[in-house]
């Protein structure tokens, strides 16, 4: 029924896309709670970065499993970049959430644009370790069962 399912040889590209959607989210409302000097503007951001926060970690610990099917060779080496960048990454973001935690009741404007700095941080570093993750699957092949692959007529 799902034969793109079936083909996977690890779940982490099913989580991959989740952190990376919510914490653009959260950066997004965070630019706008900035600018429009909202503090709901800022709680939707902070609860958008507390989900993604928590799929970051999910999709961590699905890459550190995936790691294990990544043939030796040269994908190893982007494999380490791309782990070391997405790790940072969620630190990064489980830091950001703790500060939008902590000071939640008393985010004036001077924390919001802390929060957005880190949120700004926190995106470069993710999509440069995303581009990474693409270049093992499109550049090596990895995470793709080859026994199976059908010739292309």
């Amino acid at each position: 029924m799902m034969p793109g399912l079936r083909a996977i040889l690890n779940v982490h590209p099913l989580f991959v896309h989740f952190p990376i959607a919510l914490w653009l989210a959260a950066l997004l409302f965070e630019l706008l709670a900035v600018m429009l000097n909202s503090e709901e503007w800022h709680r939707t951001a902070a609860r958008i970065l507390y989900v993604g926060t928590l799929a970051g970690i999910v999709t961590v610990l699905s890459g550190l499993a995936a790691e294990k099917s990544v043939p030796p060779g040269p994908a190893m080496v982007i494999v380490g970049i791309h782990e070391t960048l997405m790790m940072i990454t969620t630190s990064i973001a489980i830091g950001l959430s703790i500060f939008a935690l902590l000071f939640r009741k008393n985010f004036t404007a001077p924390f919001r644009k802390y929060q957005l700095a880190g949120l700004i941080v926190m995106a470069i570093l993710m999509t440069i370790g995303a581009d990474r993750g693409a270049q093992l699957v499109y550049q090596y092949g990895t995470a793709v069962d080859w026994s199976t692959a059908q010739p292309q007529k």
